[in-house]
């Protein structure tokens, strides 16, 4: 290990400590033997790479995908490199997955719509208004689902993940004009299907 090596990760543990919310840093400080901090990245980003994958196929394979994100990210520590950011570097490792999970499955994937707690709305609606938002989320996971993959998978790497165009081009291996024409068509579908 380094002198650099060393002082990256003690600088990361440092911010970690100080209550530091880079990502980057924690994979460094996880990276340099520092697990607490993989048990904050995965705390921070469990929940969209999990979504990520509940939207484009069943409830029992998003798990199995969630699951083998989190152990490539364990076992790809040791190559990992801090040139850009944690979140684009994780959503490639997760859009690899989902790729060759199509490829094995040669099959288009079924999203599953449920009404689990964690994806519903927080708020604390009436009776009425929670049967209505019900609704309009399912409404809104089946117009998903009809997406062509493409179009899917930028919608849900810029809503999920947070990404910006040119990161989501990175992850896709799209030009970014590509990425800004499968969202905008996305969005189109999405907006016709849920007006009155």
């Amino acid at each position: 290990m380094t002198d650099d090596t060393m002082s990256a990760g003690a600088f990361a543990i440092a911010a970690i400590d100080a209550g530091g919310s880079n990502d980057d840093a924690l994979m460094v400080a996880y990276c340099n033997g520092h697990a607490a901090s993989f048990e904050n990245l995965y705390r921070r980003h469990k929940g969209a790479v999990y979504r990520f994958f509940l939207r484009q196929m069943p409830k029992c394979d998003a798990e199995e995908c969630h699951h083998e994100v989190w152990i490539k990210v364990i076992k790809g520590r040791s190559s990992y490199e801090p040139r850009g950011s944690f979140v684009p570097w994780l959503f490639t490792i997760a859009h690899r997955v989902l790729t060759d999970r199509h490829r094995s499955a040669m099959r288009r994937p079924i999203v599953a719509i449920d009404n689990d707690p964690d994806l519903l709305p927080s708020s604390n609606p009436g009776p009425e208004d929670a049967t209505d938002q019900a609704r309009k989320l399912n409404q809104l996971h089946a117009l998903i689902a009809e997406l062509p993959i493409t179009q899917r998978e930028a919608l849900l790497l810029r809503e999920e993940a947070g990404l910006s165009l040119a990161e989501i081009a990175a992850v896709t291996s799209t030009a970014e004009e590509g990425v800004k024409s499968r969202l905008r068509y996305a969005m189109q579908k999405l907006r016709a299907g849920m007006s009155p």
